[in-house]
């Protein structure tokens, strides 16, 4: 209890806490010249290589399919974000990565060229997965959702210092997942929101029972005598309600009272 108080009270210090968002805007910042210089190499093969592309209209290329990779790789940012399975936008990212890689490739003369530019689309994607990812924990951990990551250094050492153990406590770690996460089925909230039901018009049946306290048979017999008097167009008296059941006087004039509030439905019953 005090070490987690402890962990609390600790505070990042100033440099701490501008190194971290320094860090991402230059991976992120990385990530956009890696997609420029796979632009540039993409551009100058529609134009030179591809017939009816003229300098403006080679833009297309680069924008179909570096563009198509940076969109997936948002979509799957947001899909994890939100619970929902990844796999498709992933499968499509690298898809699209490959593709402009192997334009690279192809477009350049000589090997280590070749090997440069068929990088360049590959280092931005990846780059900018980790930069997503980052953020993604960042949100998670703010808004109390932590999830599962391995850390597989500190895995395999401690695999390695105690197997048994470490295998029953990963079991029970992947076991305690929801199968609905699992499936990407997960949702924002850890509980949905039930629907708003709209109550039902209260009845001199159905209305809920307030005021004095009586057993159910008393009520119910209070409750026909007065619908008999008032079918009968009498006005029910405390005098009846003491007829009825053996109650104060007091007690009667409070029942009467409750059988006229809310236009003659009947109010009494235990509470």
């Amino acid at each position: 209890m005090d070490t987690a108080q402890n962990d609390e009270d600790v505070k990042p210090s100033r440099a701490h806490r501008w190194l971290a968002p320094t860090s991402l805007v230059i991976v992120a910042l990385a990530a956009v010249m890696g997609w420029a210089a796979s632009f540039v190499g993409l551009h100058a093969y529609g134009q030179h290589a591809m017939a009816g592309f003229g300098f403006w209209s080679a833009w297309l290329l680069p924008a179909t399919f570096d563009g198509a990779a940076f969109a997936c790789t948002l979509m799957t940012y947001r899909s994890s974000l939100h619970g929902r399975s990844a796999a498709r936008g992933r499968a499509l990212m690298w898809a699209f990565t490959a593709v402009s890689a192997w334009i690279n490739w192809i477009h350049q003369p000589t090997p280590d060229t070749r090997l440069v530019a068929a990088g360049l689309p590959v280092a931005a994607v990846a780059v900018f997965d980790v930069v997503l990812g980052e953020l993604r924990a960042d949100y998670e951990a703010r808004h109390g959702r932590q999830a599962f990551r391995l850390r597989p250094g500190l895995l395999v050492l401690r695999w390695l210092v105690d197997r048994t153990g470490t295998a029953s406590a990963f079991r029970e770690r992947i076991t305690a997942i929801p199968v609905a996460q699992l499936a990407g089925l997960a949702t924002d909230s850890a509980t949905e929101a039930t629907p708003e039901r709209t109550p039902a018009p209260e009845t001199a049946d159905t209305a809920p029972p307030v005021g004095v306290k009586l057993p159910a048979e008393m009520t119910e017999k209070i409750r026909h005598a007065h619908h008999e008097a008032t079918q009968a167009g009498r006005e029910f008296t405390a005098a009846d309600v003491r007829a009825l059941v053996k109650v104060p006087a007091g007690m009667a004039d409070r029942i009467v009272a409750d059988l006229h509030t809310r236009n003659g439905h009947a109010l009494i019953g235990t509470h």
